[in-house]
């Protein structure tokens, strides 16, 4: 039988908590005997404790993953922070840490934690939104058009504030103010893109193939547009065209994660898991931080009859979007399958 080709990382052959503890316990092996006794107490804990707040509001970052590596390499450790935002790595060696947080939507962090000396540590830490990303990954700079008038980019980011909502009546009242955006100036890419995709989000397919398929002309070769159209055709169930769009974006930007996924999702959909797993591979490799593309790698496993790599896709979906659209029931799918193999959780 063949299977699914995932290329973004070498996935555990045992569980993922067997195998963090069989990799600490060979990290421990490898240091050189006796330097603990020399440098602390036997009665000396040796731990690093810490909380985390969102620098706006003050409040704790709660489910957050805290990550510990040694500071010449090496993954040691990975917990989340509880309700106060509290974490704690205890019955650590007294050498030097790397302390790792990345949070999507906010600036990653990282702390260099020396224990040779001191035992322990104590770290207050605080996110900060990533403004930068969060503006260049919803405004591509190859879209950023300087004959834009300053009218219609008004009526765009209006556009903006009312469709990133999700609630329909803001997206109908911001498709309304996408559509002036593109009466004071016909030519304004992202803003037929964004429009295009308050369509979809409408189930307006008729309008939003209009508009994309204009953009298409308007714009020719251009990667976005290709994507977004593959995107409106797999809704439709046009396999064919969705595919040939898609491919011919990733031809123009082999490196586009989005175009990657949606063709995985094709692929999918059309029952061919070698293909699917190809592609979400690809796109796990450009952004490993993609939660949906875990929890498709998941299933694709899964239907490969896979166990152990799909459980390990599960958990790096609930780790990235605990509380995403599917939580409730990839946990549930979890629990079952760890019932199977006689876990504890």
């Amino acid at each position: 039988m063949h299977r699914p080709n995932f290329q973004h990382r070498t996935v555990p052959k045992a569980t993922c908590g067997f195998a963090k503890t069989l990799f600490l316990a060979v990290a421990l092996l490898a240091l050189p005997a006796g330097i603990s006794a020399q440098l602390r107490s036997p009665a000396q804990p040796v731990e690093i404790r810490g909380q985390l707040r969102f620098a706006v509001g003050g409040t704790p970052a709660d489910e957050v993953v805290v990550r510990l590596d040694q500071l010449s390499g090496g993954f040691i450790a990975e917990t989340r922070t509880d309700r106060l935002g509290k974490f704690r790595f205890a019955g650590l060696l007294p050498i030097q840490y790397q302390l790792i947080i990345r949070h999507p939507g906010f600036q990653e962090i990282q702390r260099e934690v020396n224990l040779i000396m001191t035992g322990s540590e104590y770290l207050q830490l605080q996110l900060v939104a990533d403004v930068v990303r969060r503006t260049a990954e919803r405004t591509p700079t190859k879209l950023l058009d300087v004959n834009v008038p300053a009218e219609a980019r008004k009526e765009f980011e209006r556009g903006e504030e009312l469709v990133v909502s999700g609630e329909k009546s803001k997206i109908v009242a911001g498709t309304r103010h996408y559509e002036k955006a593109l009466l004071l100036y016909p030519g304004f890419l992202e803003a037929q893109l964004r429009l295009g995709t308050a369509y979809m989000d409408l189930l307006q397919w008729a309008d939003a193939e209009k508009l994309l398929s204009q953009a298409n002309v308007a714009h020719p070769r251009t990667p976005n547009v290709l994507f977004a159209l593959g995107e409106l055709y797999l809704q439709q169930h046009k396999t064919a065209e969705a595919e040939r769009v898609l491919r011919e974006g990733l031809e123009i930007e082999p490196r586009s994660w989005q175009g990657h996924f949606t063709l995985g999702r094709l692929y999918w959909n059309a029952g061919d898991i070698v293909k699917a797993g190809r592609q979400v591979g690809f796109a796990l490799q450009l952004n490993p931080n993609l939660a949906e593309a875990h929890l498709l790698g998941g299933n694709i496993y899964l239907r490969a009859r896979k166990v152990p790599e799909a459980q390990f896709e599960f958990e790096e979906y609930l780790r990235l979007a605990p509380k995403g659209q599917y939580a409730v029931q990839t946990k549930a799918l979890l629990e079952k399958m760890r019932r199977q193999n006689g876990e504890k959780h």
